[in-house]
């Protein structure tokens, strides 16, 4: 089994989310780990936007779980009721990643004893946060993602397997059938080199000359990606 570098930073951001909870002297440290599973992106555009998103998920959830508790209490029915109205909110919202980090903060603080509750969940939330936050700096200085590599290599391999089956089936030499079994695998490699490029066009690059000479790299892999599809 590969370990990847999503799973190593997964183990890096729980560390350090635990390491600052600790340090602070929060009360539940376990609750920063349980946020930074969620923020864990693999570019880090992708993580620039998490974070915004969970920030929000976060906010949401918790002043929920505040009216909630206030108004109604919080007996396990008003959980349930809760956990509904927070979904379709999220949903509504078009903030559908967010909603497993949202429903963690609403359970999370409407299980807050009631003795000083806001000042309980303002701590919790703060926890929760603090997870959020590891991830992203995880995501923005330790292994940064390089797709170029990864992607030359898968398309150049698929494409000369495309290229072998095409001169197969022009000499006539093919089992039809067989090509006919092959093509779902072959769809399945492609969409794999769309994903690729993708997470590779959404990395961020600095400096005016380094974009520039990344942009055309850009145009270039769209074009080759567009001929396998073809092909």
């Amino acid at each position: 089994m590969r370990v990847g570098a999503r799973i190593v930073k997964t183990g890096i951001a729980i560390t350090i989310a635990l390491f600052i909870a600790q340090l602070l002297k929060m009360p539940s440290p376990v609750f920063a780990g349980i946020a930074a599973t969620f923020a864990i992106k693999p570019t880090i555009y992708r993580s620039y936007r998490s974070i915004i998103d969970q920030v929000q998920g976060n906010l949401i959830g918790a002043l929920l779980a505040v009216i909630f508790v206030m108004a109604f209490g919080n007996h396990f029915l008003v959980v349930g009721l809760g956990s509904v109205l927070i979904i379709i909110l999220m949903l509504k919202l078009k903030l559908d990643d967010t909603v497993g980090l949202a429903l963690v903060t609403m359970i999370v603080i409407m299980e807050t004893p009631s003795d000083n509750f806001l000042q309980t969940a303002g701590i919790r939330f703060t926890t929760l946060f603090i997870g959020i936050f590891s991830s992203f700096l995880v995501n923005l200085i330790f292994l940064p993602p390089k797709y170029e590599a990864r992607l030359y290599v898968r398309l150049t391999h698929v494409t000369e397997e495309l290229l072998k089956f095409i001169r197969i089936a022009a000499r006539q030499e093919a089992d039809y059938q067989l090509l006919k079994e092959e093509l779902p695998g072959i769809k399945e490699r492609v969409y794999k080199v769309e994903q690729l490029y993708t997470l590779f066009k959404e990395e961020k690059i600095y400096g005016k000359s380094n974009r520039i000479e990344r942009q055309r790299k850009v145009v270039l892999y769209k074009e080759m990606v567009a001929i396998l599809n073809l092909s």
